[in-house]
């Protein structure tokens, strides 16, 4: 008959995710200020950890921390809480999208101007305004023709 520990230790808890998270947790409190707020989150997927970063630059950074990384991960694993966890492999990936420009897109639009005749009333009293309402239909009745 077997025991109630193994029969335990086989089927998955719900708590299991959590206790690993707290183990990926302990791997990003050894690393570098700058590279541990720029990890956006990580995942075990299998026997793979996976790394989301903010920018494509901290892939190349934590590649080259690598053999820290497996030295942390080797570390952690001896903890009795961590036991569960095994890692083969480290993969990196980024999350960053460029942002794209605010740039307003003008639309090539032509005017088209009516062309004005200088047909209209002139109703001034005063005789002062009324000699500059026919100065502008002069002024408008030639451009008309130069058009």
């Amino acid at each position: 008959m077997k025991n109630i520990k193994e029969i335990l230790k086989h089927t998955p808890l719900p708590y299991d995710k959590i206790k690993i998270q707290r183990c990926l947790k302990l791997v990003t409190s050894g690393l570098p200020i700058h590279l541990k707020n720029n990890i956006s989150f990580m995942y075990l997927k299998g026997n793979t950890l996976y790394f989301a970063t903010k920018h494509p630059a901290i892939n190349f950074e934590l590649y080259q921390k690598l053999s820290d990384i497996k030295m942390m991960l080797r570390a952690i694993q001896l903890k009795k809480r961590c036991l569960s966890i095994k890692i083969d492999n480290i993969k990196c990936f980024s999350i960053y999208k460029k942002e794209k420009k605010n740039e307003k897109i003008i639309p090539d639009i032509k005017f088209y101007i009516k062309p004005l005749k200088g047909t209209f009333e002139n109703r001034a009293k005063n005789p002062k305004i009324a000699k500059k309402f026919e100065e502008i239909r002069e002024i408008i009745k030639n451009k008309n023709y130069s058009l």
